[in-house]
């Protein structure tokens, strides 16, 4: 009986020390802010350092992802959907039709509230010119209602610097072109000729 006991004690213990280890959102979540993210447009001196663009780039990453976890949190609320969508819009080129539904559908299908961008690797060999389609890798980690790890995924993205030369100042606006390229993989298998 004692062995049974301490089995399920221990048995207990090891699964409260598994849970306090869980990864948790530990960042700030302000929906009011959130709603005030713009896609606007970053003057040229602080895009003349691969530092200043790695640092806009992560900020604008999270902007996208966040304005996306509310607007997919907020579908009901109409709202907050006509607010919300085109926010979103801006964050790509106008042409762009894909990437906001599928990214949306991944949000809503894996019930995301909050996010977090982390590991964030540029290209060095991305040149900083305007108008240049440029990449990075990151991770990106979905949280739930209670602020606990639901996944953390993998991403590669294409963006492009566009300069908007305005009266007296040159600037550059962020567009993302993707948001959901998979990792490329060397495949060693070539392709047979089809007869």
């Amino acid at each position: 009986m004692k062995i049974k006991s301490l089995f399920l004690l221990s048995c207990g213990l090891i699964f409260i020390w598994s849970c306090k280890n869980e990864p948790v959102f530990e960042g700030n979540h302000d929906p009011e802010v959130i709603k005030t993210y713009r896609n606007n447009s970053t003057p040229e001196s602080k895009m003349d350092s691969l530092a200043s663009v790695n640092f806009i780039t992560k900020q604008k990453l999270t902007e996208i992802y966040e304005l996306m976890s509310l607007y997919a949190v907020n579908q009901d609320d109409s709202l907050m959907s006509d607010i919300l969508y085109p926010q979103i819009q801006s964050y790509f080129q106008p042409q762009d039709s894909l990437n906001i539904p599928r990214l949306l559908y991944e949000m809503d299908s894996l019930k995301v509230n909050y996010i977090e961008i982390t590991g964030l690797d540029t290209s060095k060999r991305d040149s900083l010119i305007s108008d240049s389609i440029r990449s990075v890798d990151y991770w990106v980690r979905y949280y739930n209602k209670d602020k606990k790890l639901i996944d953390s995924l993998h991403k590669s993205t294409k963006y492009v610097l566009k300069k908007e030369p305005k009266k007296f100042k040159h600037e550059f606006i962020f567009y993302f072109e993707n948001l959901d390229i998979a990792q490329e993989t060397n495949d060693t298998i070539s392709s047979g000729v089809m007869q």
